[in-house]
């Protein structure tokens, strides 16, 4: 039984990351535009396949067909909702990469979810 999670959860990954590749410059559009403004240092993007109380959405799965939605949304308001505690706050930011280099994104699979980073260029790593 458990296998058999671990590969779903390894196809869910895959499925988001598609989706992701189809995203990436729409989402860098949107972190850039935060950062310029001044809203935040660190935009984080949450991509869901139910709705979600975090953040405005900017990418609807539904009207382009695909599996995933994403919704922009800030480090202050993870800590606001007790997503990010206070207290680790520090932590968080030591791991934070280059925004206008890297996408954060919190990724909600399943019943689970993980903050992962991927870059906006290929060659990044």
């Amino acid at each position: 039984m458990d296998m058999i999670n671990v590969n779903e959860k390894a196809e869910q990954l895959k499925v988001l990351e598609q989706n992701l590749n189809i995203y990436k410059e729409s989402i860098r559009e949107v972190a850039l535009e935060i950062l310029n403004n001044k809203v935040s240092k660190y935009p984080v993007f949450v991509a869901y396949t139910e709705d979600v109380s975090i953040g405005k959405m900017i990418i609807d799965k539904e009207e382009l067909a695909l599996e995933y939605s994403i919704n922009a949304s800030l480090l202050e308001e993870f800590v606001a909702k007790n997503i990010v505690l206070a207290d680790k706050l520090n932590d968080f930011k030591k791991t934070w990469k280059d925004p206008k280099k890297f996408a954060c994104i919190f990724a909600i699979i399943d019943k689970s979810a993980s903050f992962i980073y991927i870059p906006y260029d290929d060659d990044e790593e």
